[in-house]
């Protein structure tokens, strides 16, 4: 059953944390779920972030507040 964006973010709102594909989301949507991570306390593995340019790797870091995780 494939997960809908709003279902992902409810599961991180509830302190679920999980691994995301950065190809999968848009930066708009991957900076909503470091969000909600940083409050809920939640741990957000992103991989394939091979093509996610430094500023926006910086902005995913500083809007996690420490709980996103980068796989390069």
């Amino acid at each position: 059953m494939k997960k809908t964006i709003a279902d992902l973010q409810e599961i991180i709102r509830l302190g679920g944390g999980m691994n995301l594909d950065a190809n999968l989301f848009t930066v708009s949507e991957l900076k909503d779920f470091v969000k909600l991570a940083e409050i809920s306390g939640a741990t957000i593995n992103i991989k394939n972030t091979e093509y996610l340019a430094v500023y926006d790797l910086k902005t995913l870091a500083r809007l996690g507040g420490g709980k996103v995780i980068f796989e390069f």
